[in-house]
């Protein structure tokens, strides 16, 4: 498989982005409870409002900066090109123009950022490490006077206070959302043997007709998550230690049984190239394989009419999203702005998820909007991959690997370390 390390495979080693958090002196920030059975918000108030009355913040009816060079600092392999080139069109008349710059690490980026000479004016956080990026006043509260399309979005995040990780939306936007499931090749695996014709989804893991056919993700959060939803836990994020040792002892019992290996791309790249039968998955990557197939030369028709996409019900269900901010030392905030609101359109939105695969969570891309022909973007989403497709409610009920303290991490990290050792 081609070497790629792009922003889903850092996430998937989870403990890089704990070892960010000293950077920002924030460590006290990750111990929190994170989402319980209730759904994703936390119980008690462990994300509290995000301060805004930092200096920072920016005036309304401000004018575009012309003739501004908008620097993206973006996860690699993270936008469409087109959707690059969009946004200098829209704003052709103020002769506007994008610098794009990745990185592939979060602590990399937080490093860069508090650069007195860094001046990025767009970059892509994620929730655990947004308070300490706000303590650090690396990112500036968001006027959203300048984010019409603020409405498009689902109402989990407009209404009340927003989301738990940052009530209000007052330093970020969403960029997209998945879902953590299970994909494999129709072609390769046994109809009686498919996750979703098991009593046991998971048991597919261990089932010795498939060894050397079964991948896990590389990450210690998602492979433990994988355990305990086998175990029939629901709340995951307050597993007890019994239940995090049999998480462990199934993850161990998949290595004897299927010789199964950790990897970060396995879905992405693995399943259409037959390297993987089944692999854990998370939504996003199956519906972005066969884009990467025909990068590879085989025919994406091939690769998308073979794959296939489980995930639990909720709450059970492990969701995520991806974030977008503005950067406080950036030249142009105004800008900065326009960016994120241009992200925020929905057929610019949806133009982005047909070339990443990452689902938009917005008022009308629905799996209903999919099946219909007649929808622009239809053929994004083969009608055997609408289950990779969420929906606001499902979302809202799901619960997010966020959160973490020190013994929670502490705890995982042990079990992790009985299965590929350090």
């Amino acid at each position: 498989m081609t070497e790629r390390i792009g922003r889903r495979a850092f996430l998937r080693r989870g403990a890089l982005v704990a070892a960010a958090l000293p950077l920002l002196g924030a460590a006290a920030a990750c111990d929190r409870r994170g989402p319980t059975s209730t759904g994703i918000v936390p119980e008690g108030a462990a994300f509290g409002p995000l301060p805004v009355d930092t200096g920072l913040e920016l005036a309304s009816d401000l004018p575009l900066e012309r003739g501004a060079i908008l620097r993206v600092y973006e996860w690699k392999d993270y936008l469409s090109s087109r959707v690059l080139a969009s946004f200098e069109q829209a704003y052709a008349e103020h002769d506007v123009h994008v610098d794009v710059e990745s990185f592939t690490r979060i602590d990399e980026a937080i490093q860069r950022l508090q650069q007195p000479s860094a001046d990025f004016d767009v970059v892509f956080p994620v929730i655990d490490v947004l308070d300490g990026m706000v303590a650090d006043e690396l990112l500036r509260p968001l006027n959203h006077d300048y984010l019409p399309h603020l409405s498009n979005l689902w109402g989990w995040f407009r209404d009340g206070d927003g989301p738990f990780y940052d009530p209000g939306q007052r330093y970020t936007t969403p960029y997209t959302i998945y879902t953590g499931g299970i994909g494999w090749r129709a072609d390769m695996v046994r109809p009686a043997d498919a996750p979703d014709a098991r009593d046991d989804p998971y048991a597919i893991f261990t089932d010795g007709h498939y060894r050397d056919l079964v991948g896990i993700y590389d990450a210690y959060r998602d492979a433990i998550a994988l355990g305990l939803q086998q175990a029939g836990v629901h709340d995951l994020t307050a597993a007890t230690s019994a239940e995090l040792d049999v998480a462990g002892s199934f993850l161990a019992d998949a290595v004897a049984q299927t010789d199964a290996r950790f990897t970060d791309d396995g879905a992405e790249e693995g399943l259409p190239e037959k390297t993987f039968a089944v692999h854990q998955a998370w939504s996003g990557d199956i519906l972005t394989a066969p884009r990467y197939a025909a990068k590879d030369g085989d025919n994406p028709n091939e690769v998308a009419d073979a794959l296939r996409y489980w995930s639990p019900s909720e709450p059970a269900r492990v969701v995520g999203l991806d974030l977008t901010a503005v950067c406080a030392r950036g030249r142009n905030p105004v800008a900065a702005h326009a960016f994120l609101d241009h992200l925020l359109r929905f057929d610019v939105a949806l133009d982005n998820f047909a070339w990443n695969g990452y689902q938009v969570p917005m008022e009308g891309a629905t799996r209903e909007a999919f099946a219909d022909p007649s929808f622009r973007w239809h053929n994004a989403v083969p009608s055997n991959l609408r289950d990779a497709i969420v929906s606001e409610a499902e979302f809202a009920q799901g619960q997010m690997l966020v959160g973490f303290g020190p013994s929670q991490d502490a705890a995982w990290l042990a079990q992790w370390s009985r299965v590929v050792p350090a």
